[in-house]
């Protein structure tokens, strides 16, 4: 569920900003489009609104990788190396894009969004989504009723004429015409084949008027936008909120109904005609904004562009130049092209989605290693605080990680060197599968003189917050101390109020075997019979 919130805010902070760059974008390409013909304007703002639906999550699969060279805190080899891969980077915006050369910078430059703000802009979303989807469930559950309501259509002998004459010139069979006294103008569904909803009123209209309805409406079951309008409506749940999809929605209505005049003036064979009877149609039925919508069907003044549709269909019609189609395609590509990759590019990223969750990057000093650092996960989580402070996350990235993890730290030993250290950290641990521990290394150039990592004590399961130590002689000559927290296996633990500092001799060691007794005097055991 925390994935899928942080999944829901990083969608909607991403499209708040992106579609009005895409509108932009696509009215720029409408413009030099000109009076292009309705499907072609149709076209545009429906490959705008499938950028739009996409944009807002291009920015995750966004990955910047970072390489870094870590000791393996095992028992061995100290030269024994393993590349630590940081992995996926943190939410940001456009203007904090740069990736940070230094791990400490990464805090202070990403910019993140407070818990409150985070919180509000989360619940105004999901409550846009639900009346977005209680908006679609009523469209269909009206256009059922309709349907249901709606019987055949009892029209003259002339009319059935028209009708077959009309699905004859469209290329459009099997198609059901019906009528009822519930509906205000003419509609297009699919419940399951294709119908077309007539009122009653328009029973006894003349001849041309029906030739006027019956391919527009065909027009409408030729192009499947009926189907197109459904998906549009379901999947604008997601963007419901922002004033853009509702333009970018109206656009396609307009340039929809635009289409279908086309088509619907060539098959009756003359644009003036089918105009004044679209006028005629229109006086009938009171007015195009009068005339109520029913749920998500489509009729002939769907869309409430009455005016623009006339002048488009007055308007003197000249050959579409192939040089300027071809400049407004290179155009219109680049432009949503440039969108999409500026989307990608400064989108709010999908982890650490809220500042109150972790981000996947080292703490500033700290760095990820081990044997397998790819399928481990680190950063600060501020929702696991202790005392008071954020702690230090390592988790499991992928579901049976083999290899282990550490989120480690290594310092020159000269301060430290003839002196007892104790390493002292708060953990709790979740789902822990196979072990984890806190640990230290005390190296003498490439030779490992101390070690303790836990493995004869160590957090299994879950755990809540306690103190764990690992205390170490240094000693003289020492050339390097490396500590940290190590994972193996899945699950994941946190670490908080680290303490590292010198101690009495009176504090005694944590390893198995004291850097003294490591080597004993004598073999043992040559003959293997004890």
């Amino acid at each position: 569920m925390q994935a899928i919130s942080r999944l829901a805010l990083a969608y909607a902070v991403n499209s708040l900003w992106q579609l009005p760059l895409l509108f932009l974008a696509a009215e720029i390409v409408v413009r030099v489009l000109g009076r292009a013909r309705g499907r072609v304007l149709c076209r545009v703002w429906w490959v705008v609104l499938a950028v739009a639906l996409v944009s807002p999550a291009l920015a995750f699969i966004a990955v910047p990788f970072r390489a870094t060279s870590a000791a393996r805190p095992t028992r061995g080899a100290a030269n024994d190396r393993a590349v630590a891969v940081s992995g996926r980077g943190p939410l940001r915006f456009a203007f904090l894009n740069s990736l940070p050369d230094e791990p400490g910078q990464i805090d202070r430059a990403f910019s993140k969004l407070p818990g409150v703000v985070s919180s509000c802009i989360l619940c105004l979303y999901l409550s846009s989504m639900i009346v977005a989807a209680g908006r679609f469930g009523r469209g269909l559950w009206k256009m059922f009723r309709l349907v249901r309501s709606a019987g055949p259509a009892e029209v003259d002998e002339e009319s059935l004429t028209i009708w077959r004459r009309c699905q004859a010139l469209m290329g459009v069979r099997n198609v059901k015409l019906l009528a009822t006294s519930k509906l205000g103008g003419p509609a297009t569904l699919y419940w399951p084949k294709p119908i077309i909803l007539i009122p009653r009123s328009l029973e006894s209209a003349d001849s041309a008027e029906m030739s006027a309805v019956f391919c527009h409406e065909l027009a409408h079951v030729l192009r499947k936008d009926f189907i197109w309008n459904v998906v549009m409506e379901a999947l604008g749940v997601l963007l419901f909120y922002h004033p853009a999809f509702h333009w970018m929605r109206r656009r396609i209505q307009e340039t929809r109904e635009l289409a279908c005049d086309d088509l619907a003036a060539e098959a009756v064979r003359g644009r003036r005609a089918y105009a004044r009877n679209l006028l005629s149609l229109t006086q009938k039925l009171f007015s195009s904004a009068a005339v109520p919508q029913p749920g998500c069907a489509l009729g002939i003044f769907e869309g409430e562009v009455l005016e623009r549709r006339i002048m488009n269909l007055l308007a003197k019609r000249s050959k579409f130049p192939i040089l300027r189609m071809a400049t407004s395609a290179i155009l219109g590509t680049c432009l949503i092209v440039v969108t999409a990759v500026i989307s990608a590019s400064f989108g709010l990223r999908l982890v650490n989605a809220q500042s109150a969750l972790p981000a996947n990057h080292a703490p500033t000093g700290w760095f990820l290693a081990g044997s397998k650092p790819a399928n481990y996960q680190t950063g600060v989580d501020r929702t696991a605080a202790n005392h008071g402070q954020p702690s230090a996350f390592l988790r499991s990235a992928v579901a049976n990680p083999d290899g282990f993890g550490t989120l480690m730290q290594s310092i020159s030993a000269t301060d430290y060197a003839g002196k007892r250290v104790r390493l002292r950290a708060w953990v709790k641990s979740q789902d822990v599968a196979d072990w984890a521990g806190v640990w230290m290394r005390v190296d003498k150039e490439q030779t490992m003189v101390a070690f303790d990592n836990m493995e004869d004590r160590p957090i299994k399961g879950t755990q809540p917050w306690k103190t764990y130590d690992v205390v170490l002689d240094v000693p003289q000559n020492s050339t390097g101390i490396s500590f940290g927290i190590l994972l193996s296996g899945s699950g994941e633990v946190w670490m908080n109020d680290v303490g590292f500092e010198t101690v009495g001799n009176e504090v005694p060691v944590t390893a198995t075997l004291p850097h003294d007794q490591e080597r004993p005097k004598r073999p043992a055991n040559l003959k293997f019979t004890e």
